[in-house]
């Protein structure tokens, strides 16, 4: 369910932007009807083919289209096609189904139409009164206009998008723009140069130039899928790995998907980048995969541990390194994975560092990794209540645990005590 602060941002914007284009539709000449209608089309064909970054968060080439629209024929006119792309776009969820307007949440359908209705049609609006003019060529005279109407369609968007993320995350908005938006920022670089060239060789040449160019945008589409899909087979391949891991250790499965939503918390509380957060969360799904070379009585044995068993499980970080060191990508990560169990103040293993020396993503996966031991049934041990574990670990500040991690997973606690249950 919405929250009140989120109902209210969004019927805010749904009005403003629904009054926006009404205003639009009153001004613009009945003879730009059928080119509303011809890029209209360019931009619906655009939006439905999204790229998922995220469940919820997406990228198009539609900026290029929208951008367009307000160079070529102002910014009304530009509004409503940026409104129609958005609104009859066809494209497909990421478990496959199709997404159109009549099985969209009609209020998610009229925030993104208001939020990119505003916002293109302010960048047209800057583009015009920064000395901008429509229908004729751009370079030399108009670039600056141009590049100013770009930027601000591109702030307004990303900002609108923005806020709404952190209504509905309880994230700091400062946070989201800076770790969630700015990896995207070369990405509308380019994307406003290309748009600003297809505008200058559409006013030349018309409505071929639209056709043609179109291509590169479906060919940066392509690039950036391949880009996507690699990237995922690196998590399938991870997630098997994982997988594999709990089908051996019957009493901790499940335990690396909760270290890793924990240690992305902490991660949230020192104000790591977005690509820094995702490398700590994959040291964290692979941070028992040492033992895997362990056998299978000795991790799921129901009683106590003898000496030389215990010395056994304890390699488990040092041959975790050992396995994925390997791996280019996984160089720094392996090291984390190594120094998971090491403790502040040194009596920890496999290497015994202590203070500083221990990297603070390593001690955000001990942490993590405690806690949801704590938190969870074990073969010795029923699992302690959420408090319970909470006050062990606070209790252990000095010894186990440093200051600053401890501070950071009080914060993290008391903001999302609902994300640290156990979930199998």
């Amino acid at each position: 369910m919405l929250n009140k602060r989120v109902k209210i941002y969004i019927s805010i914007i749904i009005t403003v932007g629904l009054f926006f284009i009404i205003y639009s539709m009153l001004h613009i000449s009945t003879n730009q009807i059928i080119d509303i209608i011809w890029f209209g089309f360019f931009a619906a064909l655009a939006e439905s083919m999204p790229l998922y970054v995220t469940k919820e968060l997406t990228v198009s080439v539609a900026f290029t289209i929208d951008l367009m629209a307000v160079l070529i024929f102002g910014p009304y006119e530009g509004s409503l096609i940026a409104a129609i792309g958005v609104g009859f776009q066809v494209g497909k969820y990421m478990d496959g189904k199709i997404r159109h307007i009549f099985n969209f949440p009609y209020y998610k359908t009229l925030f993104n139409i208001s939020q990119l209705a505003l916002s293109v049609g302010i960048g047209g609006l800057i583009y015009r009164y920064s000395g901008g003019v429509s229908t004729t060529y751009i370079y030399p005279k108009y670039i600056l206009p141009a590049l100013l109407a770009a930027i601000t369609y591109y702030l307004l968007n990303t900002i609108m998008v923005a806020v709404l993320v952190s209504l509905l995350t309880n994230r700091r908005i400062k946070y989201v723009l800076t770790k969630d938006f700015k990896w995207m920022v070369p990405n509308f670089f380019f994307l406003a140069f290309l748009g600003i060239v297809m505008s200058e060789a559409f006013i030349r040449i018309g409505y071929v130039s639209l056709i043609l160019l179109f291509i590169p945008l479906l060919m940066i589409r392509y690039m950036f899928k391949l880009y996507m899909d690699s990237k995922q087979s690196y998590y399938d391949t991870i997630n098997v790995l994982v997988k594999a891991l709990d089908a051996k250790d019957k009493y901790t499965a499940g335990h690396s998907k909760n270290v890793e939503k924990i240690a992305a918390l902490l991660c949230r509380e020192f104000g790591f980048s977005e690509s820094h957060t995702e490398m700590v969360r994959i040291a964290a799904l692979l941070h028992d995969i040492g033992k895997i070379g362990v056998k299978e009585e000795v991790l799921n044995k129901p009683g106590k541990l003898t000496d030389e068993e215990l010395s056994i499980i304890k390699e488990h970080p040092q041959k975790g390194y050992e396995i994925l060191k390997e791996v280019p990508t996984l160089k720094e990560a392996s090291l984390w994975v190594k120094y998971h169990h090491e403790w502040y103040n040194g009596s920890g293993y496999p290497d015994g560092i202590k203070g500083d020396e221990i990297p603070l993503e390593a001690q955000i996966l001990s942490l993590a990794d405690v806690f949801d031991a704590l938190v969870s049934d074990r073969p010795y041990r029923k699992a302690f209540s959420q408090e319970g574990a909470y006050e062990i670990i606070v209790g252990n500040e000095g010894t186990q645990f440093s200051p600053k991690i401890i501070n950071a997973f009080k914060k993290a606690f008391e903001k999302h005590r609902e994300e640290f249950k156990h979930d199998i």
